[in-house]
């Protein structure tokens, strides 16, 4: 991630996403495949939803080499940082209440009221992002994906996620 100042003097935050060319020859053609370490879902995911408790994601650049996103800037990092990193600092058992609260209210935001829904798939504290009131922004939908409207009960047939917070079921 970088720190960006916009034309405006807004402060952006800029992550970048490098491009993987995988090339597989087959008897008759060369097919390339284009892995964007979940460009595209981001952009799918964060481009049509705007809710208080999800970050906002400003715009995007790409090309051969790299992808970019471009989110509003949160302040105070994220959550994992402010609990666990060098600037640790304490949070009041009503903080924590209350950013816990702030993150399930975006996730509820995703699961109930988005077309199609959504699910993040990588729930954890290094992505809420805290902005300078210490209000949670649900961030990071590189492994986000749609659930189709069937009407009927949904499954994920791959597990993913970071290891440690991974739902526990049979894997």
């Amino acid at each position: 991630m970088y720190k960006g100042l916009m034309p405006d003097g807004k402060m952006v935050a800029i992550k970048r996403l490098p491009t993987m060319r995988k090339t597989s020859y087959t008897k008759y053609e060369e097919e390339e495949q284009l892995d964007d370490h979940g460009f595209s879902a981001e952009i799918l995911t964060l481009g049509n939803i705007r809710h208080r408790h999800i970050v906002r994601l400003l715009g995007c650049c790409s090309n051969h080499d790299t992808n970019l996103l471009i989110y509003e800037y949160m302040t105070n990092g994220s959550l994992g940082e402010l609990l666990h990193g060098p600037r640790g600092c304490s949070l009041s058992w009503a903080s924590r209440f209350r950013i816990a609260l702030e993150a399930a209210k975006g996730l509820c935001y995703l699961h109930h009221d988005c077309s199609p829904l959504i699910v993040h798939r990588d729930v954890k504290s290094n992505n809420i992002l805290l902005d300078s009131n210490f209000e949670a922004h649900v961030a990071d939908f590189g492994l986000a994906r749609p659930l189709p409207d069937t009407g009927k009960s949904e499954s994920m047939s791959s597990v993913v996620g970071s290891y440690g917070y991974i739902a526990p079921g049979k894997h």
